[in-house]
């Protein structure tokens, strides 16, 4: 329980962790904020998550969706695999605990150059392991929601169960998991937890194929987007069919499985991936031209761009590079002075941030045909 750790011998993100054990004698659903601001900050964990962690795995049952979540997310942060065993041997050598008591016992100026001593980042990745470390033992509790009657809890207790069943510790309780998610999927009305189901199936290693031909398009991409068919040709086809409308893809935004992220930058990330021929890929990269360079290095159209001009603008450009630069330089909203997204995403691929060499591209050879 919360209430026998000790938190003022453990810190997170913002300092000594006494607050943590206030906001867990609380409501569960109100100590949200706190878990992933200061116990999971940005992805990173502290003295103070295993214990968290541990408290909030045995209260999933007050908020599901929450705990669920926050299980998920620490157990993403901390996955380390084979590097486990050489990292504690590290941690083992150094003396964290008497940093960390000496780094409690500081004030503000002196923590901060407490972190010029590499030993503070091994007692950040002695916590990691013990959260590592903890996660087989969280299967339990986190699939007793599997059967939840609320879709969206049974969806995320899946996602979070294939977090956990990555682990080596938990990977002898695959061969009972993953028919049971392939009966899950199969069995699932709403098209959202089916592909949700579908994205967790294909990342434990099960047969995501007979969702190829699933009567819903949504649920046809997200078996195509998992890594049993990656080299499936059947597989390429939706994501092709799906990426020249990647909005289509919205209603699937949210789901566990996508870990935090866009499904339409998924989709380009793993489509781009996965076919180098830009021939093929032209159609999506024109439909990711009204999404281009609102954040950088550019996740719409920059892995477009990096398939497309792997050595820069070419001097005898395919037509499919005349056209996608015909139509880059033609959209006046994407070449605003102040575009530092554009100017980042360019600059990082050797492409140039300049108008009219996309301009000249496309019309490279033009003047010889007319002759």
């Amino acid at each position: 329980m919360s209430t026998d750790v000790a938190w003022e011998r453990l810190f997170h993100a913002y300092g000594t962790a006494t607050d943590t054990g206030t906001a867990l004698a609380g409501p569960l659903a109100e100590a949200e904020d706190h878990l992933w601001s200061a116990i999971l900050h940005q992805g990173s964990v502290w003295p103070a998550t295993p214990p968290a962690l541990r408290a909030v795995a045995d209260r999933l049952a007050e908020a599901p969706a929450l705990g669920l979540a926050f299980v998920r997310d620490v157990a993403s942060a901390v996955r380390m695999g084979d590097a486990a065993e050489e990292l504690r041997a590290e941690v083992a050598a150094a003396d964290t605990a008497a940093w960390t008591a000496a780094y409690v016992a500081a004030d503000e100026d002196d923590q901060v150059d407490m972190w010029d001593d590499e030993t503070g980042d091994l007692v950040l990745a002695e916590a990691a392991l013990a959260c590592w470390d903890l996660l087989p033992e969280l299967v339990g509790p986190v699939t007793a929601f599997l059967d939840d009657p609320d879709p969206g809890i049974r969806a995320g207790a899946w996602a979070t169960t294939a977090e956990l069943l990555a682990h080596p510790g938990a990977a002898d309780r695959l061969p009972v998991f993953l028919p049971r998610l392939a009966g899950a999927a199969e069995a699932a009305v709403s098209v959202r937890e089916r592909a949700s189901l579908v994205l967790d199936l294909g990342r434990l290693g099960g047969d995501p194929a007979p969702f190829l031909t699933d009567p819903d398009p949504l649920v046809r991409c997200a078996a195509a987007l998992t890594g049993p068919l990656a080299d499936a040709p059947a597989a390429h086809e939706e994501l092709l069919l799906a990426a020249v409308r990647p909005d289509a893809l919205d209603p699937l935004a949210g789901i566990p499985g996508f870990g935090g992220h866009s499904p339409r930058q998924v989709l380009i990330a793993t489509l781009t991936g996965r076919v180098p021929d830009f021939s093929r890929l032209y159609e999506p990269a024109l439909a990711a031209l009204p999404h281009a360079f609102r954040t950088a290095p550019c996740p719409d159209l920059g892995p477009y761009l990096r398939v497309a001009f792997p050595s820069g603008l070419p001097d005898d450009p395919t037509p499919e590079q005349q056209g996608l630069a015909r139509e880059l330089a033609a959209r006046d909203e994407l070449w605003d002075p102040a575009n530092g997204n554009r100017r980042f995403t360019l600059g990082a691929l050797g492409l140039p941030d300049d108008r009219e060499a996309w301009r000249a591209l496309s019309r490279v050879g033009t003047s010889r045909c007319r002759g």
